[in-house]
């Protein structure tokens, strides 16, 4: 018997569904934290504690302000994130250490929150740009993806962490998919971070032109580019019923992006009516965490390979029997 052998205490059903419990606060955190992330910036208070990280004016508990409040509840915000996130990767990889799927998913976990950690001290610290502020939202997008993968897999391990084969060219669409939607997350927060998401005034989806030419193309990029996106959204589906008709778990994927992604263009329409408010701010940048997750359970899903999934970082040792994980 083994120290993880459940043994005559039966510790094991108990901890598998205290990390399935775990793994939904986690993703539910990281989602708050994204909505709080995009608070601060649409409200310029990303210098509310000062040129001061990770203490706020160089204190632990500063004297508020609206400003220095919202990027302080921010910031405990993600150190309580830090919290639920090394305590479900801890948790999982007690549970399902042989899985090489369980590995990715933690190690992708960790490493986008602490360069989403980095790039939020670097925006307080030094002068930023607009590709920078782009950048700090895209790196959320993939935090909050991954801590999507690490709930899924801590409710259905036996359906996440086991590989089933998929038809040859699926995996290429599936990840070109998910580099173009990536550009467009790039698009859209260049957008906002730029000034330009007013270049067409209030009319939608047409264009009535009123800033400069140079923001007035930014704006029409993205639009026409969230056209595509949902053209992207119906193909995808098409193909993967036609082609991967035997992997239900890709096709009510690709379901869920489609309707996401038609909900993400709603949301951007409802931006641009109200003017830019921030409900409007936080909701368009709240729905685009949808149809990316949705493309990264796809990603992983085409990636696990029947006879290389199990197999442990560092060893050369194939898992035969991963249901006993």
């Amino acid at each position: 018997m083994t120290s993880r052998d459940p043994g005559v205490f039966g510790y094991r059903p108990l901890l598998r569904q205290v990390v399935a419990w775990l793994g939904l606060l986690t993703a539910l955190g990281m989602f708050i934290v994204l909505i709080a992330g995009d608070t601060v910036t649409d409200t310029g208070s990303e210098h509310g504690c000062g040129a001061s990280w990770p203490l706020c004016h160089g204190q632990f508990i500063p004297q508020f302000a609206v400003s220095t409040a919202i990027e302080f509840t921010h910031r405990a915000l993600v150190g309580v994130e830090t919290l639920l996130v090394a305590l479900l990767v801890i948790g999982l990889l007690w549970l399902y250490w042989r899985r090489a799927s369980a590995w990715v998913i933690s190690i992708l976990l960790v490493g986008t929150l602490f360069l989403q950690a980095g790039l939020g001290a670097w925006a307080v610290l030094v002068p930023v740009s607009a590709w920078i502020l782009a950048t700090h939202f895209g790196v959320s997008l993939l935090c909050f993806a991954a801590a999507l993968l690490a709930a899924a897999a801590a409710r259905w391990p036996d359906r996440m962490l086991r590989p089933e084969p998929t038809p040859r060219g699926v995996a290429a669409v599936v990840w070109g998919s998910a580099v173009y939607l990536y550009v467009m997350v790039y698009s859209g927060a260049y957008v906002a971070h730029a000034g330009a998401a007013l270049a067409c005034g209030t009319n939608w989806p047409l264009c009535t032109p009123l800033g400069p030419p140079q923001l007035v193309a930014v704006n029409l990029i993205h639009r026409t580019g969230a056209v595509i996106t949902t053209l992207l959204a119906i193909g995808l589906l098409l193909f993967l019923r036609r082609w991967a008709a035997g992997r239900r778990d890709l096709i009510v994927a690709a379901w869920w992006f489609l309707a996401t992604v038609i909900a993400q263009a709603l949301a951007g329409g409802v931006l641009v009516l109200s003017q830019q408010d921030l409900f409007g701010q936080l909701l368009h940048a709240g729905v685009m965490a949808f149809p990316f997750g949705a493309l990264a359970f796809l990603c992983f899903r085409v990636t696990l390979r029947p006879k290389a999934a199990e197999t442990v970082p560092g060893t050369a040792t194939l898992v035969t029997q991963p249901a006993r994980d």
